[in-house]
C-alpha cells in the first residue's frame, strides 16, 4: 500500500473515532462540513464541533510529521556519500571532476544522481545515450548516430571529454556491442586511444559490464559471455595501467546472475537500489585507487 493511501486511512479512522465514539448523545449528533483544509498535501473536511477539529488537524500533522522524517531517512540512505573525512574529501573532488561514459545503464545511473539530494553525485559529469556501444561511438556523426549530447550537439565522446576538461573518465560499454561482432574488445581500446589523444592527462577508468537476470539473456548477450568479456576488460585495463571497477559482482547473486531486486526490466537495467551499490562502490574503489596511487608517488 503507498504511504499516500496508508496517511488517508489512518486519518479516515481517526475521522470515524472522533465522530462516532465518546458519549451517547455524541452518537446522535450530526455534524455539517464547513470547509476543506489541507495538512501535508492531505485534505481534510473540517467540521463544526471545534474540540474534533483540533483533533483532526493535531492528528493530520502527526502523520505528516511521520511521513516526512521516513522520506528523509529514506533519501539519506539511498544517496549516502561519505564526506566525513580527509579521505572522503579527496574521493568526492575527483568525482567532481569526473565524467561516466556508456549505455542506457549508465544513463540509468545519470538520472539517479540527477535526482540525488547529494550535490556531489549531482556534480559528476556524463556522457550516455540508449544503445550506444563501443562500436557506434567510432561511427561519424550523423543523422542515424547516438553519439551523446554536449552542449546541445551530437558529438564523438573524446571531442565532448576534451570540451569539458574532465580529468578522469569512466566508461561502461558492452551491452550494446556482444551481438554485433567479436571485435569488442579493439573497439573499447580505439574509444579510449582517441579520448587519450583528445585529453592526453586524463585518468582512465573501465567499468565492468553487470549481468542479466537469471536465464534472461538473448544471444551472445548472456551472463557466461559477459564473465569472458570482463576478464579480458580487466586484462586490458591492467597492461595499460587503466582502473577497472568490478560492478558486477556486487550486484550479482550466489549464482552470477543480476539479483532481481537491483532489475527494473525483467532483462538487464537497474533499480534505484542496485544504483545505490553503484555509488557505494565507486567510493570504495577510488578510496583505494587514491591510496595506491599516493603510495606509488604518481
Amino acid at each position: 500500500m503507498k504511504k499516500g493511501l496508508s496517511i488517508a486511512v489512518l486519518i479516515g479512522l481517526s475521522v470515524a473515532m472522533l465522530l462516532g465514539a465518546g458519549s451517547p448523545e455524541s452518537g446522535r449528533k450530526k455534524f455539517l462540513p464547513v470547509k476543506t483544509e489541507t495538512v501535508g498535501g492531505i485534505a481534510i473536511t473540517m467540521v463544526k464541533d471545534t474540540n474534533a477539529k483540533g483533533r483532526l488537524i493535531e492528528a493530520a500533522q502527526e502523520m505528516e510529521n511521520r511521513r516526512v522524517e521516513a522520506s528523509a531517512q529514506e533519501q539519506a540512505s539511498v544517496n549516502d556519500l561519505p564526506e566525513n573525512t580527509a579521505e572522503d574529501a579527496v574521493i568526492n573532488s575527483y568525482l567532481a571532476d569526473s565524467v561516466i561514459i556508456g549505455d542506457s545503464i549508465v544513463l540509468g545511473y545519470r538520472n539517479y544522481c540527477m535526482k540525488s539530494g547529494n550535490e556531489v553525485l549531482k556534480g559528476i559529469k556524463f556522457l550516455a545515450a540508449g544503445s550506444f556501444s563501443a562500436h557506434n561511438a567510432l561511427w561519424p556523426v550523423s543523422s542515424e548516430s547516438v553519439h551523446p549530447l554536449y552542449q546541445g550537439e551530437q558529438r564523438p565522446v573524446w571531442e565532448s571529454v576534451a570540451m569539458m576538461g574532465a580529468k578522469n573518465v569512466f566508461i561502461c560499454f558492452g551491452l550494446n556491442d556482444l551481438n554485433i561482432d567479436d571485435d569488442t574488445s579493439e573497439c573499447y581500446r580505439q574509444v579510449i586511444d582517441n579520448i587519450v589523444d583528445a585529453a592526453p592527462e586524463v585518468n582512465i577508468h573501465i567499468i565492468s559490464m553487470t549481468y542479466t537476470l537469471k536465464d534472461k539473456g538473448v544471444g551472445k548477450l548472456n551472463n557466461d559471455n559477459i564473465r569472458d568479456y570482463n576478464s579480458r576488460l580487466a586484462q586490458m585495463a591492467e597492461e595499460n595501467g587503466w582502473g577497472f571497477v568490478d560492478l558486477a559482482a556486487p550486484l550479482a547473486d550466489e549464482e552470477g546472475n543480476l539479483k532481481p531486486e537491483y532489475c527494473s526490466d525483467n532483462f538487464v537495467h537497474q533499480t534505484a537500489k542496485a544504483y545505490d551499490v553503484w555509488t557505494k562502490t565507486l567510493h570504495d574503489y577510488l578510496g583505494n585507487f587514491l591510496a595506491e596511487t599516493e603510495k606509488s608517488g604518481k
